[in-house]
């Protein structure tokens, strides 16, 4: 959803163009609560077990020997992956317990300051789930005075109006799947990824176009953050292989965040 802004209000939000992020939800922002149903092998039998998403990454190689999806269903297993208020409520309780992720204060840092951003996620759960999550987030999380910054930095137009001009990718939903007709796998989003990616910086780039005049403007910058290895890598060969030829001038910046205690460890810029 995208609202029409006045020019006032849109030269000004093209201030906030300059520095873009594009953010992975779990284990990244939050460690979120939600679980993927399994069953495990067990002698001659299955017995359910239900297991977070970090450790579903470790252990996915083996779904169709020691794992196979719950009630041997694929849909089953990411149930709540893909529901509303599923999504809320395991936001709450994420915020609740304080089981920030490794680029949570990036992203906080990201809204006071009015960037621009997208959430890229493999989740299936409705675009406006992810975006009214953010709004719980600066509703309990933010501080009178972030409040106020942030209102500050974003030049009177409002944090709802700020929210509806941002990007929420949540891959495997049938909103992304019915918007780039693709159907993106649960267990290999890489591919549902880099079309997001490319769609935000696409979207990003053709604002920023608009400033390149402007004396003041001193360029743009793109960070990708992403918790798994398998994601870091196809953003990195795809920045290297496509998006670099296509934005040359654009200074992209992918974080690492698979190691929480060092979330900068492998912060890759890849630049003209």
């Amino acid at each position: 959803m995208r609202l029409r802004l006045n020019q006032r209000q849109k030269s000004l939000l093209m201030e906030f163009k300059k520095r873009a992020y594009s953010f992975d939800w779990d284990d990244n922002i939050l460690f979120m609560p939600t679980k993927i149903h399994l069953d495990k092998k067990v002698g001659d039998g299955w017995v359910p077990v239900s297991v977070s998403t970090e450790e579903f990454r470790e252990i996915r190689n083996l779904i169709g020997g020691k794992y196979r999806y719950g009630n041997d269903d694929l849909y089953y297993a990411f149930k709540d992956f893909r529901d509303y208020d599923a999504f809320i409520r395991d936001t709450k309780e994420a915020l609740r317990k304080k089981s920030f992720g490794p680029s949570f204060d990036k992203f906080i840092e990201a809204l006071v300051y009015g960037n621009d951003f997208s959430i890229i996620t493999a989740r299936g759960n409705p675009p406006k789930a992810i975006k009214d999550g953010i709004k719980i987030i600066i509703d309990t999380m933010f501080s009178e005075e972030q409040k106020e910054e942030m209102l500050s930095n974003l030049y009177g137009t409002s944090i709802e109006q700020y929210l509806n001009l941002q990007d929420y990718y949540p891959v495997t939903s049938d909103e992304f799947i019915k918007q780039f007709d693709t159907d993106v796998s649960v267990t290999n989003p890489e591919v549902g990824k880099m079309i997001a990616l490319k769609t935000f910086v696409g979207r990003v780039i053709s604002a920023v176009k608009e400033m390149e005049n402007n004396p003041n403007y001193k360029g743009v910058s793109i960070g990708f953050s992403d918790d798994d290895l398998g994601n870091i890598e196809s953003a990195e060969k795809y920045i290297e292989e496509e998006l670099k030829k296509l934005y040359p001038d654009v200074k992209f910046l992918v974080y690492d965040t698979s190691d929480p205690k060092n979330p900068k460890k492998k912060r890759i810029i890849v630049k003209k």
